[in-house]
């Protein structure tokens, strides 16, 4: 019997580093609560139980099994006092739906239980920990986010066009200079001879200064308009090019709100200082929200821009601080909210919940 005791407990110990992934990334923006943790960059929640051997077990494998069992019905029930916990908005977490309606307490119950096991560790005392989790994408989004929320439709596809026109229109007025030179010679010349001579040393001095004026913008003109180029990809505000934002089409949008004592949620609003919303209900659809999450989170702008949800070329904004009972809302500067307007024009990003927030 003692050997059969020795195997199984080589066995458990091996079998350990199996079940031990890690549960988040050092720059992962992870919350931890009472009963367990939510990690905001991956949108998972997780939660722990513990489960002693009982007594009354025939031999060791039944309290194992015994107190594996016990272990995942407390690591469930912790699960589910974290999800209530979770904020939906500004002004609500999940328990409160879950208290209103009793079809959103019946789904959020069974999502729940059928949560996956991410790790088990077999204690020395012959008890076992359980470590649960499980996506706040999809089902669990489908059952707390409001019917009524989001466009019922996407906006029109913008037009990749646009900016180019724009381009060789700001490069014609370029050779309008030259064209006031050439017919006050040929007018003049032709005059000369025809009239009389002493007309002719007073339109030499006319062509003579219009001839280096032409030629001084010649140099003037393209200097200037390519450091006018240059911004307009970027808009005229305060987006933040240091970090990736190379100009031109955007393909996510990172919000920087450390220092601004933000609380991530499910459903943030980016707002102007007017109060004016400029992104989250009435631009994202309630499928895209359900099925992306409306942002992402991170502790780092540099790995929040390197995120693959906001690809190659993320925009960076500035947050001005936040706003809201939770103060899950972020207030952005009026020239910043306008900027961003533009941006989402001439891209899609906002519409596929591309966006991350760092706080």
């Amino acid at each position: 019997m003692n050997k059969y005791t020795y195997l199984l407990l080589a066995v458990i110990i091996v079998a350990v580093p199996a079940f031990a992934p890690a549960q988040s990334a050092g720059s992962d923006a992870v919350e931890n609560t009472a009963n367990g943790s939510i990690n905001w960059t991956t949108s998972e929640v997780y939660a722990k139980g513990i489960g002693a051997p009982p007594s009354q077990a025939v031999n060791l494998a039944q309290a194992r099994a015994m107190a594996e069992r016990a272990a995942f019905v407390v690591a469930l029930r912790n699960l589910l006092e974290t999800v209530k916990g979770v904020r939906v908005d500004s002004e609500s977490v999940v328990e409160n739906f879950m208290v209103k309606s009793d079809v959103i307490r019946t789904r959020v119950d069974g999502i729940v239980k059928g949560a996956r096991i991410v790790k088990k560790e077999y204690l020395s005392d012959g008890s076992v920990e359980v470590l649960v989790g499980m996506n706040m994408k999809g089902s669990f989004l489908n059952a707390v986010v409001p019917d009524s929320f989001g466009r019922t439709t996407l906006l029109p596809a913008p037009s990749k066009t646009v900016p180019l026109p724009q381009r060789p229109s700001d490069i014609k007025p370029a050779p309008q200079p030259s064209k006031p030179v050439t017919p006050p010679q040929t007018t003049q010349k032709k005059e000369d001879p025809v009239k009389r001579q002493p007309e002719k040393p007073a339109p030499v001095p006319a062509p003579v200064s219009p001839v280096p004026e032409p030629a001084k913008p010649a140099p003037v003109v393209p200097d200037q308009k390519q450091d006018i180029k240059t911004p307009e990809p970027n808009t005229p505000a305060g987006i933040d090019r240091t970090v990736s934002f190379k100009g031109g089409v955007a393909t996510g949008l990172v919000i920087d709100g450390r220092g601004l004592g933000l609380r991530p949620a499910l459903l943030p609003k980016i707002v102007d200082q007017q109060g004016q919303e400029v992104y989250v209900g009435q631009v994202v659809t309630r499928t895209n929200a359900i099925e992306q999450g409306v942002a992402g989170y991170a502790k780092d702008v540099q790995a929040a821009a390197n995120n693959f949800r906001v690809t190659d070329n993320p925009a960076v904004i500035k947050g001005v601080s936040a706003s809201g009972a939770a103060r899950t809302d972020i207030v952005i500067g009026d020239a910043d909210a306008q900027a961003l307007r533009e941006l989402s024009s001439n891209g899609d990003f906002l519409q596929y919940c591309r966006v991350i927030v760092v706080y």
